[in-house]
C-alpha cells in the first residue's frame, strides 16, 4: 500500500478557486458596466486589478489529498536468507561442499525473487592455529547465482541450492585454514 500523497486531481481540485474568481469578473463586469455610464473607467480598473490580485492571495490552492492512514502498511521487502547446510569436509583436492539455504519473506507483501546470490566476504581463523594464512583467497565459490524464480506470500518461504564452495590447493602452507570461520555473504534478488 502505497501512503505518499496522492497526485493532484487536475482542475477540479481547483474548483472553488475557479468558481470564485468567475463571480468576481461577473461582479467587477457589472460595475465596470455601471461606472462606464457613469465614465470612471480609472476607478473601474484599478477596482478589476485589486480583485483579481486580492482572490489569488486570499484563497489558498488546494492541498493534494491523502490516503488515509488506517489503509497504510509497509513495503519495506524484508527477507531473511538462512544456510541449511554444513560446510565440513573443505580440504585441498576434495570436491566443492552444497551449499543450500531457505529465503523467507518477512513483509506483509507478497514479494517475488529471482535469485540467491552467495559470496565470500571473509575468513575468520581459529584463535592459536598452526603457522600460515588463511584467507578468502584460500577458497572458491562455484554457481554463485542459485535460481529461486518463486512468489512469496507474507512468512512463505523457498529453498535455494546450486553452489558449492572449496578450498584450493595451493603451494603455500594452508594449515590455518583448519577449523577456519569462512564468513558468506548471501544476496536474495527480488523484483
Amino acid at each position: 500500500m502505497n501512503c505518499d500523497p496522492l497526485p493532484n486531481t487536475g482542475l477540479f481540485e481547483y474548483f472553488g478557486l475557479f468558481l470564485i474568481i468567475a463571480i468576481g469578473c461577473l461582479v467587477l463586469g457589472i460595475v465596470m458596466l455601471l461606472a462606464s455610464r457613469r465614465r470612471r473607467t480609472g476607478v473601474v480598473a484599478s477596482l478589476m486589478v485589486l480583485s483579481i490580485v486580492g482572490a489569488a492571495f486570499v484563497i489558498p490552492p488546494g492541498t493534494p489529498a491523502q490516503a488515509s492512514n488506517s489503509d497504510c502498511g509497509t513495503t519495506e521487502n524484508s527477507l531473511t536468507v538462512k544456510q541449511t547446510s554444513t560446510m565440513d569436509g573443505l580440504a585441498p583436492g576434495l570436491a566443492p561442499v552444497a551449499i543450500t539455504g531457505l529465503v523467507v519473506n518477512n513483509s506483509f507483501d507478497s514479494t517475488y525473487i529471482r535469485v540467491v546470490e552467495v559470496e565470500i566476504t571473509s575468513v575468520t581463523t581459529r584463535p592459536g592455529s598452526s603457522s600460515g594464512a588463511c584467507d578468502a583467497s584460500d577458497y572458491f565459490l562455484l554457481n554463485t547465482r542459485m535460481l529461486v524464480e518463486r512468489t512469496l506470500s507474507p512468512g512463505g518461504s523457498a529453498p535455494f541450492a546450486g553452489a558449492a564452495i572449496g578450498l584450493r590447493n595451493k603451494t603455500t602452507n594452508q594449515d590455518a585454514c583448519q577449523h577456519a570461520t569462512i564468513h558468506l555473504l548471501y544476496t536474495a534478488n527480488p523484483d
